[in-house]
């Protein structure tokens, strides 16, 4: 329930798209297209990927208020590796599918942000 009322909240500022823009999109719903979850930061955030190009990837994650903090990576495989790396770190707890690997597949476009 709080993660909805972060994201109404936000959204109603404009924020969304503000940091749409800042990456190249028209809106935010072209951002969530083109944005998959990778992991989930507890106890309401999680770190995404979202493509820019064909091959360029940024990952952010969604602590706090839009604009978001970014990385740019030139290739899925450097990006995901930006995110193996920062979930081992932290030691945040693995809430995905243990039948997927997320840190060596490509995404699955059937499972984008809707």
């Amino acid at each position: 329930m709080d993660r909805i009322f972060k994201f109404l909240k936000t959204f109603s500022n404009g924020n969304y798209k503000d940091f749409a823009k800042q990456l190249g999109f028209a809106s935010w719903n072209e951002v969530m297209e083109s944005t998959f979850e990778v992991f989930r930061i507890p106890p309401d955030a999680s770190y995404y990927a979202t493509r820019l190009s064909k091959e360029t990837w940024i990952v952010w994650n969604d602590e706090g208020h839009p604009p978001y903090s970014f990385s740019q990576f030139d290739t899925w495989y450097e990006a995901i590796e930006h995110l193996r790396t920062v979930f081992e770190e932290e030691g945040y707890p693995e809430e995905f599918d243990t039948e997927e690997d997320v840190f060596n597949n490509v995404p699955d476009e059937s499972k984008r942000i809707q």
